[in-house]
């Protein structure tokens, strides 16, 4: 393990402090320790503002996808019991009847890797926007991103696909609220339930490549392998978890019961931005009933740092053996990211984001550090200051990146045919949507006649640029992110691939 900078624990704690201040979040904890000792471990500002009550080590956040190795660390256990196997396919546990009948199966594997096929759906967002009826700040913004899921034509599921993004929010915003309500009410009780969701995706969603071949990130994967888990052990999802995990962790302060959470002393409020961008309490959790195995769970610093040594142990080596190519030198296991180029060191992470969520864990085997970062609003760059903290810990400038391409030069692709052309931002200006509301981009042409684009919802309009026939680089303020160009067997672009597919309208 290489010697840490002088200084380190003072470095730390000033940049993470200076990103909870940049993001505006009420609190943020931290945690940066190596097998043995603990380099840092506190928390800046307040897991309750209006109270003054502190962050500590032991404040209750939610984790949000954080969950996800857990669904995966418990199947593997399961596994270990007899009761489950990788390769089993999802069709033996549900009832899945059509979306994988003309060709090879989906196996728990394909579901644990986002590697199943399974478009962006927007499951989720019904059952979110249900968990926040009555929220003053939370319930009329979710409502305006379900009624996107509601326009005709939004791709990823069967029908006619929408036009453009255009026709999609004009038809969103004609739908009356009441009637939105209702459909939305009705939506989210028919995927309430494993075999509810099961039967709804089987019925609507078209699947965007057979298994194993493409990556695209799928909360309902994950929600779903809970459902798995839950029937071979006989026992709640949330219960074998903690049999399987928790407990043998001593995670005694995480959980997945919001009761439970709301009645401990040290848990953290819950904070949005209302109309005027104004951070303020939001009272309701996001919550999506059974539905947990993809970003359900609760923690600490002090219960993920004993999680993280475990993985930096060699506890879960099979979470992290890449499985799936997800970007530019990134790869994805069973429910954690892996980075194997990120100057000479390994990262293994993974991030989460809901309402009055933030949060990364993460460790690097070369420097033998791992990290814990927890925030109860959403939008804090968890992540990126994971990045920092390696940064700090290997000695590097603390705002070194991952990707930071160059744009396009054809001639390393002289010998390909049309390179030059594919290479053109032509080939790429348009629309791309996918069935999650903020799963969706607008490439275009600026009147100066530059590449940008207009991302997510609310859209974020930032400067693009192409890095290769079948790459774009999204310039956003602190950081640059890439789109893979999906193209068909002519050469079309059919979908761009940005941690979720978008497929072209």
């Amino acid at each position: 393990m290489p010697a840490f900078p002088t200084g380190l624990a003072a470095t730390l704690a000033e940049v993470a402090d200076s990103a909870r201040s940049e993001a505006g979040s009420p609190g943020l904890g931290i945690s940066v320790f190596t097998a043995t000792d603990v380099i840092l471990e506190r928390g800046f500002g307040h897991r309750d503002r209006e109270a003054a009550l502190p962050v500590t080590p032991e404040t209750v956040f939610g984790v949000a996808s954080i969950t996800k190795s857990f669904t995966a660390l418990t199947a593997l256990g399961l596994r270990e019991r007899g009761l489950l196997s990788l390769e089993d396919e999802v069709g033996r546990y549900l009832p899945f009847a059509r979306l994988w009948s003309d060709g090879p199966p989906a196996r728990l594997h394909h579901f644990l890797s986002h590697a199943s096929g399974l478009p962006p759906t927007p499951t989720m967002t019904w059952l979110r926007h249900a968990s926040q009826a009555g929220d003053p700040v939370s319930a009329a913004p979710t409502l305006a991103e379900a009624k996107l899921t509601l326009a005709p034509g939004v791709t990823g599921m069967s029908g006619t696909p929408a036009r453009s993004l255009a026709d999609v929010d004009a038809s969103a915003a004609a739908i009356p609220d009441d009637d939105a309500e209702r459909r939305i009410a009705t939506l989210a009780s028919r995927v309430a339930s494993f075999a509810g969701l099961s039967a709804w995706l089987d019925a609507h969603a078209m699947p965007l490549a057979a298994p194993g071949e493409l990556y695209s990130y799928s909360n309902d994967a994950f929600c779903l392998v809970g459902g798995v888990i839950e029937r071979v052990a006989g026992e709640p999802y949330a219960r074998a978890v903690e049999r399987e995990v928790l407990a043998p962790l001593g995670m005694r302060r995480s959980r997945f019961d919001l009761e439970g959470v709301l009645a401990d002393p040290d848990h953290a409020t819950v904070y949005a931005r209302d109309a005027r961008g104004a951070v303020v309490r939001s009272p309701a959790w996001q919550t999506t009933g059974v539905m947990q195995g993809g970003g359900m769970l609760k923690s600490t610093l002090v219960d993920l740092r004993a999680y993280v040594r475990h993985l930096m142990a060699g506890g879960a080596r099979e979470l992290v053996e890449p499985r799936i190519v997800s970007g530019p030198g990134a790869s994805y296991g069973l429910g954690l990211a892996r980075r194997d180029d990120y100057h000479g060191l390994t990262i293994i992470s993974h991030g989460g984001s809901l309402k009055g969520v933030s949060s990364a864990i993460g460790y690097s085997p070369q420097l033998g550090i791992g990290i814990v970062i927890l925030s109860n609003l959403e939008g804090v760059p968890a992540e990126q200051l994971l990045v920092s903290v390696v940064n700090a810990c290997a000695g590097l400038p603390l705002d070194t990146v991952a990707y930071d391409p160059a744009p396009y030069d054809p001639a390393p692709y002289a010998d390909s045919p049309g390179a030059t052309a594919a290479g053109e931002p032509g080939s790429v200006i348009g629309d791309y949507l996918s069935g999650e509301p903020y799963g969706r981009t607008r490439l275009y042409l600026s009147e100066a006649g530059e590449l940008r684009a207009e991302v997510g919802w609310p859209p974020l309009d930032v400067p693009a640029f192409v890095v290769g026939p079948d790459e774009v680089a999204l310039v956003y303020p602190a950081r640059k992110a890439a789109a893979r160009v999906l193209r068909d067997g002519g050469g079309k672009v059919w979908g761009l691939q940005s941690g979720r597919v978008m497929r072209r309208l």
